[in-house]
């Protein structure tokens, strides 16, 4: 392989589907943390930042690109 050529990865869509839904949902409980009782607000954001972790962790298994990768929380 030459220097100017890039190895190709096959991306596992389904994985790359499944870190979108579950940024979807911290999303949500990110949202819903600014209007739940306040002694719920740190448990959602925290769950909010698990997923997110989660989700990366399944984009690099996918084999999404680092460039492309969402940030983890």
């Amino acid at each position: 392989m030459s220097a100017t050529m890039t190895p190709t990865t096959d991306i596992d869509e389904s994985r790359v589907r499944e870190a979108a839904d579950l940024r979807r949902r911290a999303v949500q409980l990110r949202r819903q943390a600014g209007r739940v009782d306040a002694v719920l607000t740190t448990p959602y954001r925290r769950r909010a930042s698990e997923l997110e972790m989660q989700a990366w962790v399944l984009e690099v298994q996918a084999g999404v690109p680092d460039a492309e990768l969402h940030n983890a929380a």
